[in-house]
């Protein structure tokens, strides 16, 4: 699964809107749109801060995502 739709699918699993988990992670709204559009490739930081904000216990399968694009 590509980064952005997990992103996606944990986003509305907690029921967050774009504005409040950038407001969670430290992230600018515009960036989280790109990157769950799939326009841009997050950064390992801003990964670590997005699975923070949406308490995801396993970082590490995240981190995969973006490291190993499918």
């Amino acid at each position: 699964m590509a980064f952005h739709i997990k992103l996606k699918e944990l986003r509305q699993q907690q029921n967050l809107t774009l504005r409040k988990l950038g407001e969670k992670a430290g992230v600018s709204y515009s960036i989280l749109n790109s990157i769950e559009n799939g326009r841009i490739t997050p950064s390992e930081d801003v990964v670590i801060a997005l699975s923070i904000a949406l308490k995801v216990a396993d970082r590490e399968e995240l981190l995969a995502l973006v490291r190993n694009p499918s």
